[in-house]
């Protein structure tokens, strides 16, 4: 009667002790062959073959998801040795435009041309095989292959079945030392750090001699230096004469290395441009920073409350590989405040509100909240104590109704749910009252951003963590969204406020503190970051 209990520890001890099986872990006992060594530096790009560098002509392609239009209009010339990036906030269609060009997406209208051909709507592998090679904003490797082997496959894509020739392995090696990658090249992919992952990547989009390489991302979560790198080498990449289309939210990255910018917003073009052209256009500000056109009510006047903090975060590190996100991560929150945390895609903002409402475990620091330690708190725990996170993206249960959704708010508070309680929140949101029946996965971005502030309101938070609420939003319904803000903070509800629009967040906090490289840059009140411009070289890379 014991047998499953023996059969279930003897397998749980096989998973834990030879989880690649016995000979996937024998194999990695053996000696590695060293015939190929490591990669060794090199200087000039050893692209294969002689592909005709050629221009990559998009012409007004778009595509809808249903009722959403992900992308509409968008025209883009990426030249023969040349660096062309596409930027814009989060949620503009800068990947959705990658995935149409390579061949994932199939564009609604529109053409996309390279040389005289016209891809658009082909398979990916045409596409790939016609000259357009990509990299992916999550690395995508095959763990349990060598470094040379994964690169190698893109020399010889119809040959997956076996090993790589030594002739393929060869060229892959010097691709390898051309990106800069000089690790082991018998190592597995799967053991690299997240920087060598990169490289390794690159070099095998390299490996087919493309006439057009799509890079998506490609410095998320490098280090500054290793992103300084990275830009010389995408440098180098263009000098081949290969043309490269860079989607990337590191704005020194980006202002460094481009020949010629396009900003998208909403699936569509804004502005297109030298660098030196992107930083001065007005729409450009306007889609980075918020404008008037997204109006909000400050404090009839100025706040003035207690000095002693409820909330402190000291000496913060945190991240989610070996390179820290945050770095040594400094602010205050007081009672009755709004604070507004701000910086460019990738500064490290939603990594904070992740750290301090305990769904990511710092590496170093501390985080006070009323007056005790809870950096080593599990999440649930943070949240009953008060501190309470609106997560980036909703993340509403679909399935539930409104009134079930915000209920599921006071779930871990210990105290019963009056039903006045519901009833009020449903007054302080009169779009949720004409839906409170509705399942929330029927409601429009806007109606389910206001039910899960309505659910953090549940709960009854010391400091309500509003993490990108007006990301994907239509202007009018910012403008509701944070009219409620700014009567939760008239109320006397200590908020802190991460959201890529700057301008529209600053004119409802008090205070703010600007993220660069997750590190603080700049602090002050909200008037004061209003009026610096170093907050505009925050967003848009240092002149």
């Amino acid at each position: 009667e014991y047998r499953l209990l023996f059969f279930g520890i003897a397998t749980l001890a096989v998973l834990w002790l030879v989880p690649s099986g016995l000979v996937g872990s024998l194999a990695r006992l053996l000696p590695r062959g060293r015939a190929d060594g490591a990669a060794e530096e090199s200087g000039e790009a050893p692209l294969t073959g002689t592909a005709a560098r050629e221009a990559l002509v998009l012409e007004g392609i778009g595509i809808r998801f249903g009722g959403i239009t992900a992308a509409e209009d968008v025209d883009l010339t990426a030249r023969p040795a040349a660096v062309t990036s596409v930027i814009g906030p989060n949620g503009a269609g800068k990947t959705t435009v990658l995935n149409m060009v390579s061949g994932f997406y199939r564009p609604s209208a529109g053409a996309i041309r390279l040389g005289g051909r016209d891809l658009a709507g082909r398979p990916a592998y045409v596409i790939a095989r016609a000259g357009i090679a990509r990299t992916y904003q999550t690395t995508r490797l095959f763990g349990s292959l060598p470094v040379v082997d994964n690169v190698a496959l893109g020399l010889a894509p119809g040959r997956l079945w076996r090993r790589a020739r030594a002739g393929d392995r060869r060229t892959a090696a010097a691709l390898l030392a051309f990106v800069g990658y000089r690790g082991a090249l018998d190592r597995p992919a799967a053991e690299l750090p997240h920087v060598d992952r990169r490289l390794v990547e690159i070099a095998r989009a390299l490996a087919g001699s493309p006439t057009v390489l799509l890079l998506d991302e490609p410095a998320a979560g490098l280090s500054r230096a290793d992103t300084d790198r990275l830009a010389g080498l995408i440098r180098r990449i263009a000098d081949s004469g290969v043309a490269v289309v860079l989607v990337e939210h590191d704005m020194p990255l980006v202002m460094g290395i481009s020949d010629h910018i396009l900003v998208m917003d909403a699936g569509r073009p804004i502005a297109r441009g030298t660098p030196a052209e992107i930083r001065r256009d007005p729409a450009v500000l306007r889609a980075y920073l918020g404008g008037a056109d997204t109006p909000a009510r400050p404090r009839s006047a100025p706040w003035r409350g207690s000095a002693d903090a409820v909330l402190s975060v000291l000496d913060l590190t945190a991240g989610y590989g070996a390179a820290p996100v945050l770095d040594g991560l400094h602010l205050d929150v007081r009672p009755g405040e709004t604070v507004a945390l701000l910086g460019a895609n990738g500064a490290g903002k939603s990594t904070a509100m992740r750290a301090l409402a305990g769904l990511l475990r710092p590496v170093a620091g501390s985080v006070v909240f009323d007056d005790r330690r809870v950096d080593a708190l599990p999440a649930h725990r943070i949240a009953r104590s008060g501190l309470v996170l609106v997560p980036e993206g909703r993340q509403v249960f679909r399935e539930l109704t409104v009134v079930e959704n915000i209920r599921l708010g006071a779930f871990g508070r210990g105290t019963p749910i009056d039903p006045a309680e519901v009833e009020r929140l449903l007054d302080r949101f009169p779009r949720l009252r004409d839906r409170a029946g509705s399942r929330a996965g029927l409601l429009s971005g806007g109606e389910q951003q206001m039910l899960a502030i309505a659910r953090g309101l549940m709960a009854h938070p010391r400091i309500l963590l509003l993490d990108e609420p007006s990301l994907g939003l239509a202007p009018a319904m910012i403008n509701a969204l944070y009219a409620t803000v700014a009567e939760l903070r008239d109320e006397g509800v200590t908020i802190l406020i991460v959201d890529q629009m700057a301008a529209l967040a600053l004119t409802v906090a008090d205070r703010g503190y600007v993220l660069e490289q997750g590190r603080v840059v700049a602090r002050g009140t909200a008037a004061e970051l209003s009026a610096d411009k170093g907050l505009e070289a925050a967003y848009l890379g240092a002149a």
